[in-house]
């Protein structure tokens, strides 16, 4: 089987709030999985929840600094990307290293299986998020090495942040020890394998496989960016499939060695431009792989419509803001305020009924605030004024009761008797 994980193995196993009860500005909150590699909480602080990844001690000449090091000079570089979250803190003790995140309740794999389902202009987006989010690493000299749906969270409405960047993975791994890519990057259990084909090696003298890579190994096995662009071909197949993975371990060394053929799960796919996109991104080859920034040119007016560039995602980029942090009555009182040119920008002339499907993705903006709004004067605004109502008569394709909800015209509503009338009006109409 090639080389084996080296490592001491541990003499008595804890959970992980074990090692938080040295941390006392943390508390323990819930447990979010554990592997042999890692054990996750969630936590709370000062700031908020956070998620804690909590690497156990028990080989005392692993290269820990470094790691801290490159964490860190990647949290500085990549400060301005706002389509990425980086660890924010790293801990050493002498019990276990601590990596710090903010919290996001949802990634993308807990969203294509959450209702309402994704509709097409809505997996276009995040699409386009996810490259923008690549194009912006990369300018800043930033690989991530480990992208699947489980490290990329979404907001409510459909913000996209890359996470969990893993400069402490090894680049390469043997092809003859499945137990590496488990160890790693299996860590979700679900037997897929996004790595790409040319970072499966034969086994060497050179690439000896530690509990955490080497200082020699990671300086010769840098990252590159057409790796990733490889795992997020995979990754987009699995979503624009709702749910089907296209590569698990022995798919993946078969197409290795052109025994395997993923087409035939991409053409399951009915967009053909999406089609011809994730083909082009998971080709064997690396060099036939494009950059992030390419495929955002070519792809731009073809399956990415040009509002996309030109004013949505910057325009959503001013609600992501956390410094400072926009309240839900914030966003509505600025929605509100733009309604008209959001209109203008997102439909094809002022008549309504050549509208764009790109106004659903500022209808969730609007609905995501809903249960979050505190201002009695801000409710009946959002009713009264017809926000969601206009909004909702513009589209076309998707149900509007996936996305506004009785549950949450009732929350608005909910003691203010005197707003009820109209409002349920302004909904029903």
């Amino acid at each position: 089987m090639g080389n084996q994980l080296v490592g001491i193995a541990p003499s008595e196993i804890f959970p992980v709030e074990h090692y938080l009860t040295d941390h006392s500005q943390l508390q323990f909150d819930a447990s979010l999985g554990s592997t042999r590699f890692f054990k996750v909480a969630r936590a709370k602080s000062q700031e908020g929840m956070i998620v804690v990844k909590v690497f156990a001690l028990h080989d005392p000449m692993l290269p820990l600094v470094k790691h801290r090091v490159h964490i860190e000079e990647i949290k500085s570089k990549l400060q301005s990307a706002v389509n990425c979250l980086c660890f924010q803190k790293v801990v050493m003790t002498d019990k276990a290293v601590f990596l710090m995140r903010e919290y996001v309740k949802y990634s993308l794999y807990d969203r294509i299986s959450t209702r309402p389902f994704l509709t097409m202009i809505e997996k276009k987006f995040i699409a386009f998020q996810i490259l923008f989010a690549l194009r912006q690493s990369y300018t800043l000299g930033v690989c991530h090495g480990d992208i699947k749906l489980e490290n990329i969270m979404i907001t409510s409405w459909n913000w996209v942040l890359l996470t969990d960047i893993a400069s402490y993975k090894p680049t390469y791994l043997p092809d003859d020890n499945p137990a590496d890519n488990s160890f790693f990057f299996d860590t979700s259990r679900r037997r897929l394998c996004y790595i790409a084909p040319e970072r499966f090696v034969k086994t060497s003298t050179e690439l000896t496989n530690q509990l955490l890579p080497s200082e020699d190994h990671v300086k010769k096995g840098e990252l590159t960016p057409a790796m990733d662009i490889f795992s997020t071909g995979c990754a987009l197949a699995e979503m624009f499939t709702d749910g089907r993975p296209p590569f698990d371990l022995s798919q993946l060394l078969a197409y290795r060695n052109g025994e395997y053929d993923p087409n035939t799960h991409v053409d399951t796919i009915d967009d053909e431009g999406i089609r011809d996109l994730i083909k082009s991104m998971i080709k064997l080859n690396p060099a036939d792989r494009c950059s992030a920034e390419l495929y955002l040119d070519e792809e731009k007016n073809k399956i990415f419509p040009d509002y996309f560039y030109s004013f949505l995602q910057p325009y959503l980029q001013m609600f992501s803001a956390t410094n400072p942090i926009i309240s839900p009555d914030e966003k509505i009182d600025r929605l509100k305020s733009d309604v008209n040119g959001i209109i203008n920008m997102l439909l094809p002339s002022n008549d309504s009924e050549g509208c764009t499907d790109g106004l659903v993705l500022i209808v969730q903006l609007v609905t995501s605030c809903i249960r979050g709004l505190h201002l009695s004067t801000t409710k009946i605004q959002l009713l009264w004024g017809g926000m969601v109502a206009d909004g909702l008569r513009t589209l076309v394709n998707p149900p509007s009761e996936d996305y506004v909800t009785p549950k949450e015209v009732s929350d608005i509503i909910k003691g203010f008797p005197s707003a009820k009338a109209p409002g349920e009006d302004g909904i029903t109409n």
